[in-house]
């Protein structure tokens, strides 16, 4: 502790607080490069295999840094997937404001948009082990249940191919990822997704 009537020099508080939006902002790469190298190594080499040494190796920073942000490469693959599953229920359940037709269409630009900015971290989903993936059961159960809302509005206008909310549901989990992965780098990536889950999901009329 500080002895009491010693103040601190009023330079040192103005050259610390000017300092601190940078350091705030260094920290902030910091954890985005050890996000980034997580969702690599584990999309590439799944979970197990990868140690914390290799994911400070890969981001390029100290083993102090690491334990800053994350306990353990269980918690950083947490920070992973968490916001995957956050953003994507979020965007799934503003596309209930749009009239049936448009529904697809819309959940295809919601799945093409996470792929742009989620692609190891999608393609790593599978790959988690039932007793890790439990701790995202929250928001896996809260995607499932805004694709589903989705999903019977689509069954009460009688637009689903197969007649069916959960059937749907399953072609969804089953699907998605595994065609964006398809169909990645190709030049008609996006069309030829939309095309497909289109064709997968809807009745033809």
């Amino acid at each position: 502790m500080y002895a009491a009537g010693v103040k601190s020099r009023p330079t040192t508080d103005r050259k610390s607080a000017a300092m601190s939006p940078r350091v705030a902002r260094r920290r902030e790469r910091m954890r985005a490069s050890l996000l980034a190298a997580g969702a690599r190594q584990f999309a590439s080499r799944g979970i197990g295999p990868v140690s914390v040494e290799e994911l400070i190796a890969e981001a390029d920073v100290s083993r102090a840094t690491f334990y800053g942000f994350f306990s353990s490469k269980y918690s950083l693959l947490e920070g992973i997937l968490k916001p995957i599953f956050d953003t994507a229920t979020r965007a799934i359940r503003e596309l209930s404001a749009r009239p049936p037709g448009e529904v697809v269409d819309g959940l295809v630009d919601v799945y093409l948009s996470l792929w742009e900015a989620h692609r190891e971290g999608l393609l790593l989903i599978p790959l988690v082990d039932p007793e890790t993936f439990r701790h995202f059961g929250p928001q896996h159960r809260a995607l499932q249940s805004a694709l589903l809302d989705l999903l019977l509005g689509l069954e009460r206008a009688d637009l689903l191919r197969n007649g069916s909310a959960q059937y749907s549901l399953k072609v969804i989990a089953r699907t998605a990822v595994q065609l964006l992965r398809v169909y990645d780098g190709h030049p008609a990536a996006a069309a030829l997704f939309r095309d497909a889950l289109r064709g997968l999901l809807l009745r033809a009329h």
